[in-house]
């Protein structure tokens, strides 16, 4: 009965939607009636009447779940510890290997519950069970004398020592099933508190506590990933969409506030992530056709005794022919690939290797018949784009009695080439052409020692070497006329790092303390090459009142080198100017406090407070203002002469509920009250004291409320609203805009900077709904979903358009009562006001 009045459900469906798609401020609106409403009918017949077939053969499918209970520090078995699968009545005690493995487990996703004598209580992330392969977790238990006296709290809830605050675990199941996010963990990430995923205007612009998007920073199994996304805007980070395929994750550890030493500093947040092994004793294989991509993931041993496998994925995309169908004035195309072959030399060995990587192209649509006059507008600015980037790294680890040694060795690389024709005509002269390289080669080991006389001790190197070569032609405006200026922007540097970590309990394991120190250094000039001048400290405390109440606190420096783009400037004029000169690193002291609640083992409510105080922001000598802060939409961010002499501050509160458990359904409620400023400057770039602009970020209000629902028969259905404030926006400069040679030269509007960020859009809210059904076979999975952003269709407005009036040959009309002047108009500029719904299904072998 279920599938038959879905399928009715879904019949009775009209696309009736708006829809409004956006690339760098490029909306483009367009208007889909009924569109292959057959094909859409006869796929929903189709898979609902395989599901009424296949309803009473797949019911009751059953799993497999093993694993090895070991402890953390000894790296001994744990012999007769107690595993339970929760919500299952079945107990199994591990053999004296450690070993343990439960057999007819009901397929969907479950959770472990282990315990045992002398070691802390454990309770794992959510895991899937699937009747095809088995499913394997390992489990390392920690000593309670070395533990803070607690009750017991599941993986995602669990805070560190380290990390007491501002720490959120995101665990498997919410990555599959948080609604609007379509397994993009850049969207998976916006229910954390503080957090705003920029995704009106098709970017995933992620910014943390009122920071910036290229103020995070991102590592897959400790390999930084300098480049999250497609379509990424260099130098200001951002992109169409992510990268990581989440299918191929194990983990997520999302840090808002105190990071980790051994992890290059971000000035807002550290993204942890982890891939997993490949299954080690079959092969496992994956295909799922989405709204926007197509996918394949192969999992499989490479080796007879499963010691070495290997897990990898493929996606592309197809946007561009159901643009092309649309006449939308962009024909984006992405692919993508990840990887990982690890392999276990011994018990206490294991080497691996990963990969990531993308090749994007997005091309202009100039086949459109009479196009609209906002789209003429978008397509006389709009540059194509193609983008290459790969990440491919080595990772060894070696365990051993009381702690563990580690390194990595990695190559980064970014091609980002811009460019466009006058009037879009490849027979003449170029407006626009940037042609640029950036690449890395990275180090990093460090020993981690559990018990040293009570203590636990970590410390290790890091470093490497970059280089970035930016060779760009842009039209620009001088004051009197447009010029074309060339530069050759060339950087080459090496970078070291050393860090160390030391924490301990004391008063009967209910105070932890933490100490951490870190220093960077780089030889791009004399304000960089001492890494004592890069002196990171930190100091993390954490107090339990009782097993269920605690109080945490942590304050901190980090240090941010500024971007490629920023140091590689080279002047167009050939000028004396050295940019060595006056940069530096970035830095931020941050201060974080807040109680914690956890009445139970899978629930908790937290309040953290925290300021952020920013210095030697790098500030640009063309306008007086951050770079960072620039518009995220432009080609390049940050290619300016710049002065490190910018401050700001950032500073709110945030409150919220987790729990994982609350009736079958797993809960999320956060809302941050903020506030992001920076200094105003004075005629010599010096800030004045008590005076600031808004900064871009400044949205002041976040609410997220999210639940995801398990029924009977694997059916989830999962809803997120959210809301976050107007985001600040500076008037347009309309004089100057409208004049010919400088409309000409840009074919944008010029911001009044006197006016910076004096201007606010309104409040954002959506509403997203995401339905699952999951059918478990003796040797496959069937999966399909619908995800449906913004069901209520809310409207919103940014600021407007302004561009000049456009004759029958797409040539602005000149002003007739002020020569060198165009005719201007104001269109209104929709960020939201559009239904999303995508439709995919998931095939696994």
């Amino acid at each position: 009965m279920y599938y038959i009045l879905i399928t009715i459900f879904i019949l009775k469906i009209r696309i009736h939607t708006k829809m409004i798609i956006d690339n760098s401020k490029n909306r483009i609106q367009g208007t889909i009636r009924a569109y292959n409403i057959t094909t859409v009918w006869f796929a929903c017949f189709f898979i609902a009447s395989a599901a009424i077939n296949a309803q009473e053969t797949a019911k009751g499918k059953t799993g497999i779940v093993r694993g090895v209970v070991t402890a953390t520090v000894a790296k001994t078995p744990v012999a007769g510890a107690e595993v339970i699968i929760l919500g299952d009545t079945v107990i199994r005690y591990t053999a004296a290997d450690g070993s343990f493995e439960f057999n007819k487990v009901a397929a969907g996703y479950r959770t472990l519950n282990v315990s045992a004598d002398e070691y802390l209580n454990y309770i794992s992330e959510s895991f899937e069970v699937i009747a095809s392969i088995p499913t394997v977790i390992n489990v390392q238990l920690d000593d309670v004398q070395l533990s803070a006296v607690t009750v017991t709290a599941a993986a995602p809830l669990r805070s560190t020592v380290e990390s007491p605050v501002s720490l959120r675990r995101i665990e498997r199941e919410e990555i599959d099933l948080t609604p609007g996010a379509n397994r993009d963990i850049s969207k998976v990430i916006q229910s954390t508190p503080g957090v705003v995923t920029v995704s009106q205007n098709n970017r995933n612009d992620v910014l943390v506590r009122g920071g910036g998007a290229n103020e995070n920073k991102y590592f897959l199994d400790d390999i930084e990933i300098p480049v999250l996304n497609h379509f990424s805007v260099q130098g200001g980070s951002g992109g169409y969409a992510s990268l990581v395929n989440t299918d191929l994750l194990r983990s997520v550890n999302f840090y808002t506030g105190a990071f980790p030493a051994a992890l290059s500093n971000g000035l807002s947040s550290v993204m942890d992530m982890k891939m997993k092994n490949g299954n080690d004793d079959r092969f496992h294989g994956k295909v799922i056709v989405g709204a926007s991509d197509v996918g394949a993931t192969i999992n499989t041993p490479l080796t007879k005794d499963g010691k070495t496998t290997f897990i990898s994925s493929y996606r592309h995309s197809y946007l561009q022919f159901l643009f092309d169908m649309l006449g939308l004035t962009f024909l984006p195309t992405y692919n993508d690939y990840q990887f990982k072959i690890s392999s276990h030399l011994s018990d206490d060995d294991e080497i691996y290797a990963i990969g990531l990587g993308s090749f994007d192209n997005n091309r202009l649509n100039l086949g459109i018949k009479d196009p609209e006059e906002s789209r003429r507008y978008i397509l006389g600015y709009l540059p194509n784009n193609d983008q290459v980037s790969y990440v491919f790294g080595l990772g060894y680890r070696r365990g051993f009695k009381g702690g563990q040694f580690k390194t990595t060795l990695s190559r980064d690389y970014l091609r980002n080439d811009l460019f466009k024709y006058t009037g879009n005509d490849e027979s003449k002269d170029k407006t626009l052409d940037i042609r640029s390289r950036e690449g890395n080669y990275r180090f990093r080991a460090l020993v981690d020692l559990w018990n040293l006389g009570g203590f636990r001790f970590s410390a290790g190197i890091g470093g490497g070497y970059g280089s970035y070569d930016n060779k760009a032609m842009q039209r620009v405006y001088t004051g009197n006329n447009y010029a074309d200026h060339s530069t050759h922007g060339k950087v080459d540097l090496w970078r070291y790092d050393a860090f160390a970590m030391l924490s301990r309990y004391f008063l009967d394991n209910r105070l932890s303390v933490l100490f951490g120190l870190r220093m960077d250094g780089m030889n791009y000039s004399g304000k960089t090459s001492n890494p004592l001048k890069q002196l990171s400290p930190r100091l993390s405390m954490a107090y339990k009142f009782t097993d269920k109440w605690s109080v945490n606190a942590t304050v901190a420096r980090y240090y941010q080198e500024p971007t490629y783009t920023t140091l590689g400037y080279t002047p167009a004029d050939g000028s004396a100017f050295n940019q060595k000169d006056g940069l530096t690193y970035q830095n931020v002291n941050q201060y974080v406090a807040g109680v914690k609640f956890s009445p139970s083992a899978e629930s908790s409510v937290s309040v953290e407070g925290f300021y952020k105080q920013y210095g030697h922001l790098p500030v640009s000598l063309n306008d007086s203002l951050p770079i960072s802060t620039g518009d995220l939409t432009d080609y390049i961010v940050g290619n300016a002469p710049a002065l490190s002499a910018g401050k700001g501050r950032a500073y709110g509160m945030e409150l919220s509920y987790r729990h994982l458990n609350f009736f079958n359904t797993v809960v999320n409620l956060s809302y941050t009250l903020l506030r992001s400023e920076i200094n105003k400057m004075d005629a010599e770039l010096r800030p004045i004291k008590n005076e600031y602009w808004a900064s871009s970020w400044d949205v002041r209000h976040i609410l997220n409320i999210s639940a995801i629902h398990k029924f009977p028969h694997n059916w989830t259905l999962g809803a997120k609203w959210y809301l976050t404030g107007g985001m600040p926006y500076t008037p347009y400069d309309k004089e100057l805009s409208s004049q010919i040679d400088a409309w000409d030269s840009r074919r944008r509007p010029y911001a009044n900077n006197a006016l910076y960020n004096t201007e606010r859009t309104a409040a954002y809210h959506q509403l997203d709904v995401r339905v699952d059904k999951v059918w478990y076979f003796n040797k496959w999975r069937l999966g399909f979903y619908v995800d449906i952003q913004n069901l209520y269709n809310y409207k919103s407005r940014g600021q407007n358009y302004f561009f000049p009036q456009l004759d029958a040959n797409n040539q602005g009309i000149p002003d007739p009562n002020r020569p060198g002047y165009y005719l201007m108009q104001d269109l209104p500029n929709d960020l939201g006001g559009t239904i999303l719904p995508s439709i995919g299904i998931t095939l696994e072998i």
